[in-house]
């Protein structure tokens, strides 16, 4: 693979170096008889960046941490060093202990962090013991240790999503020198939210991000947050017009960088044979109308409401029934997590508890099957994604980009997506089962009209974006924020919390799985 296009140097100020960091790197070593074979790593935030940072012309290592010892004898042979022509960047692995990332990465980065980021307290209990999070700031460090011993002079760090919070500021304090920018490929929550951590961590935590020149995120609604939270505890001054934090003597832009589809790649993957074969095979001259889900198991993408949803639809029309069918592909999440399982396991009651009532309502494709999920949503009529919250969601962009039957999107609210495609069919509380059924019997009767309208107008709004963009800009403006000059992103502007202002938590539908 060689570097593409012009995205470097320009998009990246002029950075001399690009360090990227994040929790899972782009190539793992498996032993296959006495050697060792590099394999691709799956997974929606690696193959995003896998794809932008092989076209910056800025030379660009990308670390990440690995328990494998495959990976860790690859490292002490050189053979990452070696894929660095073929990929564009030079990949780097941090060993870590096996049961360390798990304390960092399960109990700490799943059972805290992204528990209370993505408002699911209610599915998943929180977790904050003292042993977790000492692994999740220890594995911080020694990724920041990596990071600050090999940035060159001038040198950006674009450091990675939920699992890196601390990191900004380690770097910082050891390498002041250097531009920082971290991004957040999950949503903010809520300062109520927020409050369930324990003060300490809270605090940790947010003063940890702060150590950047730069806070990106999906939407200007989790940007708003995250200044109100340091508003709400005090954490530095707050300027909402110019979206800054000052602390210390140091000023922090926070931005937003909305993560785009690759839209020519996916065309091109959902055009090749084996996606060909599976959009024939769902079709197959059934003419029942069709709902779509694409999603992890992961009580954050609330597939059970969904199927609740449909459920309550089925008992409302039955003659629904013999109309519709829904196809689920769902991919197994985090099974080494007890909560996750036992959600796994009531998603899948609920589906057999829908088939019992109306045979063959709902099919299921377990596994990871890009070329499926590809090939499926060329055939959706409806696609249904009523996240509990999301950063972004690619599923949303990807479907109105492939679909050809100009099928509808039922589109969380809570989703960074929601603000890219207007046209969507917002849900407003994707909590509620009711709504959800609604939209799911208005996006069935919807005339061919309305849909072919919708249809065009959110593909025209994916097809404006550039992936190879995305974290060039991010760069330019970390670049920018070290030296004092002029950021390219607009501010993500908010006004001040109003006296009492919090929006309230609320809760319907299926019970706790834990």
């Amino acid at each position: 693979m060689t570097k593409a296009g012009p995205v470097g140097r320009s998009a990246a100020g002029a950075a001399a170096h690009v360090v990227l960091v994040s929790d899972r790197g782009p190539i793992e070593f498996a032993a296959k008889a006495r050697t060792l074979e590099p394999r691709r790593r799956h997974g929606s935030v690696t193959a995003l960046l896998d794809g932008v940072a092989g076209s910056l012309a800025a030379p660009t290592e990308w670390i990440a941490p690995s328990t494998s010892p495959q990976d860790q004898r690859a490292q002490q042979e050189g053979r990452f060093d070696q894929l660095e022509t073929d990929l564009g960047y030079r990949p780097v692995t941090v060993h870590v202990e096996a049961e360390r990332y798990r304390a960092y990465y399960d109990d700490a980065g799943v059972c805290a962090i992204w528990n209370i980021w993505h408002g699911v307290h209610d599915d998943i209990p929180i977790r904050c013991d003292p042993a977790a999070i000492a692994a999740y700031r220890l594995v911080n460090r020694h990724l920041a240790e990596r990071a600050t011993s090999t940035a060159a002079a001038g040198a950006v760090v674009a450091i990675q999503d939920y699992q890196l919070l601390l990191m900004p500021a380690m770097v910082r304090g050891a390498r002041p020198d250097v531009a920082i920018v971290h991004f957040s490929h999950t949503p903010f929550p809520e300062p109520d939210t927020l409050a369930l951590l324990p003060a300490a961590l809270r605090l940790e935590l947010l003063t940890g991000m702060l150590g950047a020149n730069v806070l990106g995120f999906q939407s200007r609604r989790w940007a708003h947050r995250f200044l109100r939270s340091c508003h709400r505890w005090g954490i530095g001054a707050v300027d909402y017009q110019q979206a800054c934090v000052e602390r210390a003597g140091r000023r922090t832009w926070v931005r937003t960088y909305p993560v785009p589809a690759d839209v020519d790649s996916l065309r091109a993957a959902a055009r090749q044979p084996p996606a060909t074969r599976w959009a024939e095979r769902v079709r197959a001259g059934d003419r029942r109308q069709l709902i779509l889900r694409v999603d992890r198991l992961d009580p954050t993408k609330n597939a059970l409401r969904g199927f609740e949803a449909y459920s309550l639809l089925l008992h409302r029309q039955p003659d629904l029934a013999e109309r519709t069918r829904f196809v689920a592909c769902l991919i197994p999440s985090r099974e080494r997590i007890p909560a996750y399982r036992k959600y796994a396991e009531a998603v899948t009651r609920q589906i057999e508890h829908i088939n019992a009532r109306f045979p063959g309502a709902i099919a299921v494709h377990h596994g990871e099957d890009r070329a499926r999920a590809l090939g499926i949503m060329r055939e959706y009529d409806v696609l249904l994604v009523n996240a509990v919250a999301d950063g972004m969601n690619l599923v949303a962009q990807e479907g109105p980009v492939l679909n050809t039957r100009d099928g509808a999107l039922i589109l969380s609210s809570q989703t960074g997506a929601s603000d890219l495609l207007p046209d969507a069919m917002t849900l407003r509380h994707p909590r509620h089962v009711e709504e959800t059924a609604d939209l799911l019997a208005a996006a069935l009767s919807a005339s061919p009209l309305e849909r072919a309208r919708r249809a065009r107008t959110m593909r025209a709004s994916v097809e404006s974006s550039d992936p190879h963009r995305w974290l060039g800009r991010q760069l330019a403006d970390a670049y920018a924020a070290r030296r004092g000059g002029r950021l390219a992103a607009a501010a993500a502007r908010s006004v001040p919390p109003q006296p009492g202002a919090h929006p309230c938590h609320t809760r319907t539908g299926s019970a706790p799985y834990s």
